[in-house]
């Protein structure tokens, strides 16, 4: 179920986008994903590292669960208002042209900021070992935001009316998640909420708190960056482009929670380097095939998805976005391997040193080369957190060896270029370059690593599973 969530919630999300991007404007749509990336930004805040606190001393303490829920949700609410307080703030002293396009951003930056309270409710979930519960609902609320979005955008309603109706379909979520854990015998007891009380639940969540508030800037700041310099059609596009990063993510998820429980019961780094060989195979056989499709035929995915204007601008940027998830998938793998004997500064200080350098580059080169400069920051901070990560990491996981578990994605993906370079129509290039991309992986792992063809499939299992 928690699988079943995670692709659907994914999938709602890419048809939001594709509607967004077909029936608004280069502009507005520009305006809605700027919105989304400020949004995700401002949850660091209130997220911090409370749910993870929750989770770790509720699943010790069961009794403190209620406890802690109505703590959480306390430090929870005080952080929203602070956060929206400064934006709405920020949005009136600007004093926007355009009335109703500032409501519309705030409405969609305080959705996506509501949406941490049903976070707070899954980590209660997730301490009692009732995550299907959180499932259903989280399946729900997505699937009721993608129906509104997409009837106030067959409407005509514009940007105002997506912004009313992802909004109201996201504000769904926490109340559902409140009255199913209710009905299980769970509810907040705000007569546990004290100074000192909220003082013990901050404690211990700064290293998670400061890795979460890198990892998000990391992650969304490029998308500002181009706001500010370029504007709100050049975010359009670029949004546009990078959701095909944002869409393959969950994969990384699938393999750490494969490979970090093994790393977690045996942290010696022999055994963490080679659990950290076999995530980085999996990695490599299902993001170097995504790398050749995006790089041979990336105008054409973004033709048939969003339209000529996306296609036609934005393919160049999604060439230089096509390495990146793999090379984020990396570095979260490697993040999982440095952390399995305990949680480090190196993790923090390589995120830290590859977010310097987006920061610096993005400011350098989106002035001169617009969205495409962005593009290619992105894939180079994550190439250099990996890197740094490895370096950083060697009395931890030892030195794993990329090159070799890496060999049999990279030669299929070279055969199955050709068809891919064919002058075909793209689905049956897709298919004819898929047909041939199996077996040869899959005869070229048996005779580089046969360890890696295991690994994939017990990956999947394990997914399906969940």
């Amino acid at each position: 179920m928690l699988g079943l969530t995670e692709v659907i919630g994914k999938l709602s999300m890419v048809l939001i986008f594709i509607g967004a991007a077909r029936l608004l404007g280069v502009a507005d749509f520009g305006v809605f994903a700027f919105s989304l990336a400020v949004g995700a930004l401002a949850t660091i805040v209130p997220l911090w590292g409370y749910d993870t606190i929750l989770v770790q001393r509720a699943s010790a303490e069961p009794r403190q669960l209620q406890a802690l829920l109505a703590q959480l949700l306390v430090m929870r609410t005080v952080l929203v208002v602070l956060v929206l307080a400064v934006i709405c703030g920020s949005v009136g002293l600007s004093r926007p042209s355009d009335a109703g396009t500032a409501v519309a951003g705030v409405l969609v930056v305080t959705a996506v900021v509501l949406d941490t309270y049903t976070e707070g409710y899954r980590a209660a979930a997730g301490a009692m070992q009732r995550q299907n519960t959180i499932a259903v609902v989280h399946l729900l609320q997505r699937l009721l935001t993608a129906a509104l979005v997409l009837a106030a955008l067959l409407g005509d309603t514009g940007l105002l009316g997506l912004a009313v109706a992802y909004f109201a379909g996201t504000a769904v979520g926490p109340v559902a998640a409140m009255l199913l854990l209710r009905r299980q015998g769970t509810r907040a007891d705000w007569r546990a909420v004290s100074v000192g009380s909220l003082i013990r639940l901050n404690r211990g969540t700064w290293m998670i708190g400061l890795e979460t508030v890198v990892a998000m800037a990391l992650f969304r700041l490029d998308t500002l960056f181009v706001g500010w310099l370029v504007g709100n059609r050049a975010v359009g596009i670029y949004a546009a482009s990078y959701r095909l990063l944002e869409t393959a993510v969950f994969v990384c998820w699938a393999v750490t929670r494969a490979v970090f429980p093994l790393m977690a019961a045996d942290p010696r780094p022999e055994r963490v380097r080679r659990n950290t060989e076999r995530g980085i195979g999996v990695l490599a056989a299902v993001f170097i095939p995504y790398m050749t499709v995006l790089l041979c035929r990336g105008h054409d995915v973004l033709l048939l998805l969003y339209g000529e204007q996306f296609a036609d601008a934005g393919t160049d940027m999604l060439r230089w976005l096509a390495p990146a998830p793999l090379l984020f998938g990396l570095g979260y793998l490697l993040t999982d391997a440095l952390n399995a004997a305990g949680p480090t500064l190196r993790v923090l200080s390589g995120a830290v040193i590859a977010l310097v350098i987006n920061v610096v580059l993005n400011l350098l080169l989106i002035p001169h080369l617009g969205a495409v400069a962005a593009a290619f920051v992105t894939s180079f901070s994550y190439a250099v957190e990996a890197v740094v990560l490895v370096l950083l990491g060697r009395t931890r996981v030892g030195r794993p060896r990329v090159l070799r578990t890496v060999l049999p994605a990279v030669l299929a993906s070279g055969f199955a270029a050709g068809p891919l370079l064919a002058p075909w129509p793209l689905l049956p290039a897709l298919i004819a370059a898929a047909v041939v991309y199996v077996p040869c992986w899959v005869v070229i792992a048996q005779r580089v690593d046969a360890e890696q063809v295991r690994v994939l499939r017990a990956t999947f299992k394990s997914r399906r599973s969940t």
